[in-house]
């Protein structure tokens, strides 16, 4: 009997290590880089502005195009509220092909707005 639950207990202590391992693997990962569109698992900036074949979309949009290149992190409350009300217009399945015209733009999206369209991508994929 106390074989059976010094069994157990180890197991959920070695369960309970590997959680924590692979937990902090994750939080290790860097943070991508502020000028990529996160429409990717790994920014290759080059290679998303060549598949856009210099084609910029507009979702109805044109006066995003004030803030190219301004920084994602010095955009005002009103400014970022522009940009989502832009993202949530659109249908999911056009959130990559945003993403990807407001690079070809160069128009960095306000990091908020950016996660949350980083997350509509993902659940896409998923």
């Amino acid at each position: 009997m106390w074989i059976l639950v010094l069994s157990i207990v180890t197991a959920l202590i070695v369960a309970l290590i590997v959680s924590k391992l692979t937990t902090g693997r994750e939080a290790a990962k860097e943070a991508p880089p502020a000028d990529c569109c996160g429409a990717h698992e790994v920014c290759d900036k080059e290679s998303l502005i060549a598949h856009t074949h210099g084609e910029i979309i507009y979702f109805n949009d044109e006066e995003l195009d004030l803030y190219k290149g301004k920084a994602p992190d010095q955009y005002t409350p009103d400014e970022t509220e522009q940009f989502r009300e832009v993202l949530i217009t659109m249908h999911p399945h056009e959130v990559n092909i945003w993403l990807r015209s407001m690079m070809a733009r160069g128009i960095k999206l306000p990091l908020d707005v950016r996660e949350q369209a980083l997350g509509i991508v993902k659940q896409q994929r998923a």
